[in-house]
């Protein structure tokens, strides 16, 4: 033990010891009385940690008591007075008094202590007994603080035991994750113990109480007092909508290190009961996911025993071999629609099922890639109730392979697929594309000519009055992509800029070859664009090619930060000129046109002005002078949490639902804008014109208390989930959700239909307050 001399007693030392007692009832007070937190506390208000001496470093198990006042003897119980500091192993201890017992290194502190271990953690209260070589003792009316990975918690407790430097049993406890100063929340505890070696924390007969409300109770949690993963109840989600109360309670198996559990049992008021569940894992080598819902009964469904399955698995079985699993299943075509929203509705009218395998290595000098694909997708009724199933893949083998040369690049493709409809005629088809292209490139401009041959042949099975055959086409390919890049620098908005111009020519030939006897297992023709000028086949897939002997012209222009080289703006316009009257259709066959020249194409889109950003594609038809499709967006984004965007597209024939073409006009409106400092409004509004129809109406607000420890939002939506009778079908939606910081979100999240909503969109919570 060292012991420094004894210093004369300060008469002020009364008063500072007299305040510090009173801030610890003070503190006791201010969560008694909970109410929310309107501004950050000062720096003030942090729990101060225990003062050093200021003295050289002590060896291991050596005390040292350093105080105004201090009086003992050896192996006799020590008193020291007035600004007592008491350091070992890394634990500093201050108070107004303290009795040292050599003997059995321990000591008692009083009338007010601060003491903070070696682990980071700070007690403050009125008395303190405490094993200084054990490093356990107990307080009464206590104050604490400790922060771990990033996680701090903050609290008071009538009585705090420290079992040892790892556990601490606190009994009648309120703790929260705020700020210093912060109770706008807090959680209520008969008794909770925290074992920071385990990362576990139970509390028994506990409440969350939030402005001084209790919102939640339970007789027993435990949870992950690090950020660690722990079993245990979740928060439960709540939700209101057009199937009425929504209440689902998940519960959570941490089973090990690399795989886990969750258990989710739901309560939907106008439908019934509901069990869902997901499965992860973690490999080296492999992962995935398998998850389930069920509905054994379905008040509002002529559909019972309702369920979706999905299962998604990667797995890589050496440096070259890997493989997949994607597979969704459920129940009935009208799921989608009964228990999703608007986007997963869209997304999701064909469910994929399909089993992969890829291998990759070095062959003859270059790089191969072979793979194995069987796919099969379960088909639900679109918007309007009709179904349209796509051939299915049982099986697809693919083989390709590329190796460069000087300028030259040595190109193989080619797949063998068998596809299967129930309904269509079925067949298999060999397609093989050998190619070379060579690229001349320079700084200021390129060329890259090719030619190639695409070979598919054909076997189509005796089926639904079609005879069994075999059809072949053969089409030599060949073209050349050339480009020039010219650069001047630019003054705008008093920012220096690099502008660009870049013209750019593309000759195609693909000889002629009407293509009405071959099937169309996957082609389909892609929309016009700029971009699409430039491609070699205007349809996707591999059953239909187009003819061609045409060359595309564009020129954009894109402008670049001279500072940091990000492109700030892009625009461009492109047409194509035809040397050929003929044309290929999707079903095959050959269109003599009397057209020179293609219709034109043209975009733009970035930043126009500070803050403000725009983009607009349009389709011009040049015989009729008439547009054919626009859209056209707007947005202003000054900060993180303030956008104003609309959007306005048009289609002069476009397939609106299913089977039905006509003139589309859509606009969709969307806003988030602070209406204070803190309460942020949200909405949207997205309306067909013409036909008139609504499709998604939102309307919310979201609140970050300036404290920053909790924000909420409450949203509203409806939206459209098809059409019955020719009239648009409809389904609302109430979301509400407190977000508790480092702790949980209660209610459901309305986050993703928002960012999805509303572009540039922004968490509130995670928006800087100025």
């Amino acid at each position: 033990m060292i012991l420094s001399r004894s210093f004369v007693y300060k008469p002020l030392f009364a008063a500072v010891a007299l305040t510090f007692a009173h801030s610890v009832q003070a503190a006791s007070d201010t969560w008694s009385s909970s109410r929310l937190c309107h501004a950050p506390a000062p720096s003030s208000a942090e729990l101060a940690r225990a003062k050093t001496s200021g003295g050289d470093a002590l060896p291991s198990d050596v005390t040292r008591i350093t105080a105004d006042k201090a009086a003992g003897q050896t192996n006799v119980v020590h008193r020291a007075e007035g600004d007592a500091i008491v350091e070992r192993n890394g634990d500093t201890l201050n108070a107004q008094w303290v009795e040292y017992n050599p003997q059995d290194e321990t000591v008692q502190a009083g009338d007010a202590f601060v003491l903070t271990r070696q682990n980071g953690e700070t007690v403050q209260g009125e008395r303190l007994n405490y094993h200084l070589a054990q490093k356990n003792g107990s307080a009464d009316n206590a104050e604490f603080v400790a922060e771990q990975d990033g996680r701090r918690l903050q609290g008071v407790s009538k009585k705090v035991t420290l079992l040892n430097e790892q556990q601490t049993q606190l009994q009648d406890v309120k703790f929260n994750t705020c700020s210093a100063g912060d109770t706008s929340w807090y959680i209520q505890a008969a008794e909770m113990k925290a074992d920071n070696k385990s990362g576990i924390g139970v509390a028994r007969h506990a409440r969350l109480v939030f402005a001084g409300v209790p919102i939640l109770y339970t007789p027993w949690v435990d949870f992950p007092i690090n950020g660690n993963r722990k079993s245990g109840f979740l928060v439960p989600t709540v939700s209101i909508g057009s199937d009425g109360a929504t209440y689902k309670q998940p519960y959570y198996f941490n089973l090990a290190p690399n795989y886990d559990a969750t258990v989710t049992p739901a309560y939907i008021s106008e439908r019934g009961a509901q069990l869902g569940g997901e499965f992860r894992y973690l490999q080296p080598k492999y992962r995935g996911a398998i998850s389930a819902e069920y509905m054994p009964h379905d008040s509002e469904s002529k559909y019972d025993n309702r369920y979706e399955v999905r299962l998604r698995h990667y797995h890589q079985f050496n440096a070259h071999l890997s493989g997949g699993i994607d597979f969704t299943q459920v129940s009935d075509n009208d799921y989608y629609r009964d228990f999703y929203g608007r986007n997963e509705i869209a997304e999701n009218v064909n469910l994929d099922r399909q089993l992969w395998l890829s291998y990759v290595n070095q062959w003859l000098g270059g790089n191969v890639q072979a793979g194995l694909l069987v796919r099969k997708y379960q088909t639900l009724p679109d918007g309007s109730g009709n179904i349209s199933r796509p051939y299915a893949i049982l099986p697809r083998f693919s083989l390709d392979w590329q190796r460069s040369i000087g300028n030259a690049s040595l190109n193989w493709t080619s797949h063998i697929t068998r596809f299967e409809h129930p309904d269509w005629q079925s067949g298999s088809r060999l397609v093989v594309y050998p190619s070379v292209t060579w690229d001349f490139s320079r700084s200021w401009g390129y060329v890259r000519p090719k030619i190639g041959v695409h070979a598919t042949q054909y076997w189509l099975k005796n089926e639904g009055g079609n005879p069994s055959r075999r059809v072949s086409r053969v089409l030599p390919i060949a073209n050349v992509d050339a480009g020039l890049t010219f650069e001047r620098e630019q003054m705008l908005f008093k920012q220096a800029y690099i502008q660009t111009l870049e013209p750019r020519l593309f000759y195609n030939y693909i000889s002629s070859r009407e293509q009405n006897t071959l099937p169309n297992f996957d082609s389909s023709q892609n929309s016009f664009s700029y971009d699409q000028l430039f491609r070699e086949n205007i349809f996707s897939g591999s059953d239909r090619i187009n003819a061609s002997n045409s060359t595309a012209v564009g020129i954009q222009t894109r402008l670049l930060n001279a500072n940091t080289g990000v492109e700030v703006f892009r625009a461009g316009v492109g047409q194509k000129y035809y040397f050929s009257d003929d044309d290929v259709l999707l079903d095959g066959s050959l269109q003599s046109s009397a057209r020179r020249k293609s219709d034109i194409a043209a975009f733009a889109g970035g930043q126009i002005y500070p803050n403000w950003f725009a983009d607009t594609q349009l389709h011009w038809n040049e015989s009729t002078n008439r547009t054919e499709q626009m859209n056209f967006g707007l947005r202003y984004n000054p900060e993180a949490g303030k956008v104003l965007s609309s959007r306005f597209k048009y289609s002069r024939n476009e397939e609106i639902f299913s089977g039905y073409f006509g003139e589309l006009r859509h606009v969709d409106l969307a806003a988030q804008w602070p209406i204070t400092p803190n309460l942020y409004a949200v909405g949207r509004y997205n309306f067909s014109v013409k036909p008139y129809a609504t499709l998604e109406q939102t309307l919310g607000l979201e609140y970050k208390n300036p404290c920053g420890c909790w924000s909420m939002s409450v949203v509203g939506q409806r939206y459209a989930t098809g059409i019955e009778n020719g009239r648009t079908t409809h389904k609302n939606a109430v979301f509400f959700t407190l977000q508790l910081k480092d702790l949980s979100n209660i209610g459901n999240n309305p986050y993703e239909q928002l960012r999805l909503g509303i572009p540039g969109y922004s968490k509130t919570n995670e928006v800087y307050i100025r």
